[in-house]
């Protein structure tokens, strides 16, 4: 490249500047070239991943939807056993007064029946 430019100025200046307009527009143009290419590509790029995010978009959304379904379903059987059957604390709470009006009795009876004898 160098013997090149230095061959050329031995003709003048008015050679040189033309060679080296030349290769100014040969780079400028190869530059826009690849510009183009770049806009391509992203183009190409940017369809794609738009695509695949709304492919995924649509899975997120049916798998939701089969999860709120699931979700739904558990907590009518949660309600159905809370309605079904009484929770244990409930159920002590509710027999606490029957067991001690039942030890009650049965201390009547026992007084009854003493008094009897």
């Amino acid at each position: 490249m160098e013997t090149l430019v230095l061959q050329i100025l031995q003709y003048g200046s008015t050679p040189a500047l033309i060679a080296l307009a030349f290769a100014v527009g040969f780079l400028a143009k190869k530059i826009e070239e690849n510009g183009r290419k770049d806009e391509e590509r992203s183009r190409r790029i940017t369809e794609t991943l738009s695509e695949r995010i709304d492919g995924l978009e649509g899975r997120f959304e049916e798998r939701f939807a089969v999860h709120a379904r699931k979700i739904d379903e558990l907590n009518n059987r949660v309600a159905c056993v809370e309605r079904d059957y009484l929770p244990r604390e409930d159920h002590y709470k509710d027999t606490a007064g029957w067991r001690a009006e039942l030890n009650r009795i049965f201390d009547v009876i026992v007084r009854q029946l003493e008094k009897n004898r």
